[in-house]
């Protein structure tokens, strides 16, 4: 339900999650392209103010009421209970200790997982707890791209990729997202070259996988930090490489 999954999302405090994970390095976002400027939906900000209260209407009109006054939601003899898993990693500890207490205060039952990063991430068909399985109701794990253009990684979300037995489980659609006008986006992505007019098409694309479907919900836009010293000059930092690539051109600053 469509409205659940809003609800779940308006309950989340990003900018403390900010704050407490990441500090100046990190900001509050709704998009799954939070970047460059020309392909980020600007409008998409709603998630960016917490709404506790809105969260529980939502929940309410969805039909989910705490009928037996134990301060969990239930639906058709059913407990809203979730189980929401992540890697093992300080940060992320700390995130799902805070999205479990702001979900309890909307009536979800919230179980944690924490499941080590090299399984997690480790890709073994024959484990039950790799983020590809997807074993869980939610999950949380970091994902970017190199922050110039978001073809590739958008194109993660088409119908085809999604992890399954008969893919032993690899894939880059973790979510199982499918919806054929989305894949045709992408194809259609692929064979545009103005950059207007593949703005237009990120920024739709985005939308369908973060407001539109809540997929996807995004929580920090993470930053790449670099440092240089006063008296090192020449340095020119990109995003095609690493903050080495012009080492030939640096000079001490006198």
């Amino acid at each position: 339900d469509l409205r659940v999954r809003k609800a779940l999302s308006m309950a989340i405090d990003r900018n403390l999650l900010v704050e407490v994970g990441y500090g100046d390095a990190g900001r509050a976002t709704c998009n799954l392209v939070p970047a460059p400027e020309m392909y980020a939906a600007a409008d998409n900000t709603d998630c960016l103010t917490q709404d506790l209260e809105g969260a529980k209407a939502l929940l309410e009109e969805a039909g989910w009421t705490d009928s037996d006054g134990d301060g969990i939601r239930d639906k058709d003899g059913k407990k809203l209970h979730l189980l929401y898993q992540t890697s093992v990693n300080a940060v992320r500890q700390d995130f799902q200790a805070l999205i479990k207490e702001w979900w309890q205060q909307i009536g979800v039952e919230v179980e944690l997982k924490s499941v080590d990063a090299s399984v997690f991430f480790g890709g073994d068909p024959g484990s039950p707890d790799t983020f590809q399985k997807f074993y869980a109701d939610v999950e949380m794990y970091a994902n970017n791209f190199d922050g110039t253009d978001p073809e590739p990684y958008l194109a993660q979300y088409t119908c085809s990729k999604a992890p399954s037995p008969e893919t032993q489980w690899q894939g880059e659609n973790i979510n199982r997202f499918c919806n054929p006008a989305y894949d045709a986006m992408v194809e259609e992505l692929g064979q545009t070259g103005d950059l207007t007019k593949r703005a237009e098409l990120a920024k739709k694309m985005n939308l369908m996988l973060t407001r539109d479907t809540m997929t996807v919900v995004p929580l920090v836009d993470r930053g790449r930090l670099s440092a240089q010293s006063n008296t090192l000059g020449g340095v020119v930092l990109n995003t095609w490489d690493s903050e080495l690539w012009n080492t030939a051109d640096w000079y001490r600053v006198k």
